[in-house]
């Protein structure tokens, strides 16, 4: 039972940061089949279970919105009124960029996909590879193959880096 809560584990650590499972696996002292394997099904499912619930919140939720609108009581619409203004006012106040927006935008400007696919494993997450895909890409068939292929390259390169320098 302990063994396969430790496999639960790494799997949910790798679904979200992917790169530092491989440590936190070798952390509950698994040998490198057992990481390598947690950590793939763990990187590849979690991209999966984001890349699909970004897609339905991108898509089906504009869809369903003018439903949940007519259907919410009016308190509700007042207070969603008054918030939805106070967010116009914070966002035409704000700065527009954070570090980390930058850095993403900036990615995307001059790698593209293919530095999507690179960096989302290692620098990036899960989740934020997922959004990125599922907003930028998801008219290309080639993309969700592609991550997965990367999240299983970047899995192998993982193990081995982090099996030299971490005694297990």
């Amino acid at each position: 039972m302990e063994l396969i809560l430790k496999y639960l584990n790494v799997i949910a650590i790798a679904s979200v940061k992917f790169f530092w499972a491989t440590p936190y696996a070798y952390m509950f002292r698994l040998n490198q089949i057992e990481t390598f394997v947690m950590i793939q099904l763990g990187g590849l499912l979690g991209f999966l279970f984001f890349y699909a619930f970004f897609s339905f919140l991108l898509k089906e939720l504009k869809l369903l919105w003018p439903f949940i609108y007519f259907i919410t009581p009016p308190i509700f619409k007042v207070r969603f009124e008054q918030w939805r203004d106070t967010r116009r006012y914070r966002k035409l106040t704000a700065n527009k960029f954070t570090h980390r927006n930058k850095m993403i935008a900036g990615i995307r400007r001059k790698f593209g996909m293919p530095g999507i696919l690179l960096l989302t494993p290692i620098l990036l997450s899960i989740p934020i590879g997922a959004l990125l895909g599922t907003k930028y890409f998801h008219h290309r068939r080639s993309f969700v193959p592609w991550m997965l292929l990367s999240i299983f390259v970047w899995g192998i390169v993982s193990v081995l880096f982090f099996g030299i320098f971490i005694p297990h």
